[in-house]
């Protein structure tokens, strides 16, 4: 038996036998499995419960996640499903004789992610997330009106004139494109300049953001871990329930390739453009979205404890603020004037702990749980027991900083209506450090390392059979 990977193994000569081939004994997948949809389904409960019957505060039917809608399987989906499940242990097994090969894993992932949204059908998973309406309750996949980036985007005439009288035209904007700055909208005003359909723009979103995540999320891990680990953890990150629904056509999947790739260049970049580049990379970042402000306590947090410096944070800030200042004389957007609009429209009557308590507190609540609902029971476990074997390292420190600026963004009202498992999906790089050190530290055996990824990609299946998740 491994140290430190299987604690609650069975001491019986079988769980023995067990825990030699697999990181959980079958008995321990039904166990975790039951524990966490129980869990979940009591808590809903008493929630929806205590919604109707006590303290009124905004609690979606389907908590904890916040934007949902629930249908039962089709044949179709399913068969679709049994296809997808058919393909990804053929792609696995591929993959594994090709020492996970990063070129294939990009391809193998994409398409994954592809077929997994392909169960809810063509209009539903591709074009639904760039072009669909559910304000009245019911899912029109495809419209000219609705509300979400790409009906903003269509009405643009002028892109040029859209970004210098930013200010002025950000009020007028539709709920997601009001709380973003201009690049987000721009962003999906080149793509429909280029495909008419906007199931080619969801799958373009995809590609560009499986591309850059796995390439440097396997740097990332890379730099702590061997080589054969570090590759299959590039693969393994796209098999994540997050990853798999909200990696097609969602703003949220590019930011989180972008964090990715900044965090590697400014901490563990060798060249001496590693710096500039990053900065480069996060100014692009905050045109698009102001959530980029997550990774500046890490990036200055980890310079201190490693460096005993700000020096290079310094060279990061100056260039966002200093390329925000050349748009501001040379175009008249104000980064600054948008970002306190952002921040009326989500809090209109201040700060929620003020202004509504409860509120504030149960959506808190909803907000951490439902990045643990997608991350499952299965990870959950496997991260605990990574977090036991505390190592003072780089990763490690990152995983803490992460956590803790996160935790400190709920605290200050971030995600007021919860959809964390889309809006901080840039989280989950950092809960899978640990459990690559975990998986780097003992002889894990190819069926241990295929039953860990197959159970994730099962919840993934069984996520996208029975619903469909909008944003």
């Amino acid at each position: 038996m491994y140290a430190g990977l299987n604690t609650e193994i069975p001491t019986t000569a079988i769980g023995e036998t067990m825990s030699a081939k697999l990181l959980f004994s079958w008995r321990q997948v039904v166990v975790y499995a039951a524990i966490f949809g129980a869990t979940v389904f009591g808590l809903q409960r008493l929630l929806r419960h205590t919604c109707e019957s006590w303290i009124a505060f905004d609690c979606p039917y389907y908590w904890p996640v916040s934007i949902f809608e629930l249908r039962a399987p089709r044949m179709a989906g399913l068969a679709t499903a049994g296809l997808v499940l058919v393909a990804f242990l053929a792609f696995y097994r591929l993959l594994e004789s090709r020492d996970f090969k990063l070129s294939l894993t990009i391809v193998f992932a994409s398409l994954l992610i592809l077929g997994s949204s392909l169960i809810q059908g063509v209009d539903v998973g591709l074009r639904t997330p760039v072009a669909g309406d559910a304000r009245s309750g019911v899912l029109v996949p495809y419209s000219l009106d609705g509300q979400e980036y790409w009906h903003d985007a269509i009405r643009i005439s002028d892109p040029i004139y859209f970004f210098g009288h930013y200010n002025e035209i950000q009020p007028t904007l539709h709920e997601h494109a009001h709380t973003h700055p201009p690049g987000a909208v721009l962003t999906y005003y080149f793509l429909s300049r280029v495909f008419a359909d906007p199931a080619f723009i969801s799958i373009v979103i995809m590609l560009f953001s499986v591309t850059v995540t796995i390439a440097f999320f396997y740097r990332l891990v890379a730099t702590e871990t061997s080589e054969a680990t570090a590759r299959y953890m590039a693969f393994f990150i796209a098999l994540l329930p997050a990853v798999e629904v909200y990696y097609l056509a969602t703003i949220d999947a590019v930011i989180t390739s972008l964090l990715i790739a900044v965090l590697y260049l400014f901490c563990f970049g060798r060249s001496r453009w590693a710096v500039p580049a990053a900065a480069f990379i996060l100014t692009i970042s905050f045109l698009l979205t102001y959530v980029s402000l997550f990774i500046l306590p890490v990036l200055l947090g980890y310079e201190l404890i490693t460096k005993r410096s700000i020096r290079r944070f310094a060279v990061v800030l100056a260039t966002i603020i200093g390329v925000h200042a050349v748009l501001y004389f040379a175009t008249g957007y104000n980064g600054w004037a948008a970002f306190r609009e952002a921040s009326h429209y989500e809090n209109p009557n201040g700060f929620m702990l003020f202004v509504d308590p409860a509120n504030y507190l149960f959506t808190r609540l909803e907000d951490v749980s439902e990045i643990l609902f997608f991350f499952g029971p299965f990870l959950i476990v496997m991260f605990w027991r990574g977090m036991k074997r505390i190592e003072l390292t780089p990763l490690f420190t990152l995983s803490i900083l992460a956590i803790a600026t996160l935790l400190g963004m709920f605290v200050v009202g971030a995600w007021r209506t919860g959809e964390t498992a889309r809006a901080c999906a840039f989280i989950y790089p950092f809960l899978l450090f640990p459990l690559a050190k975990l998986l780097d530290s003992g002889p894990q055996t190819k069926n241990a390392k295929l039953q860990l990824a197959s159970l994730v990609f099962l919840q993934t299946l069984v996520m996208q059979s029975l619903g469909t998740f909008h944003w």
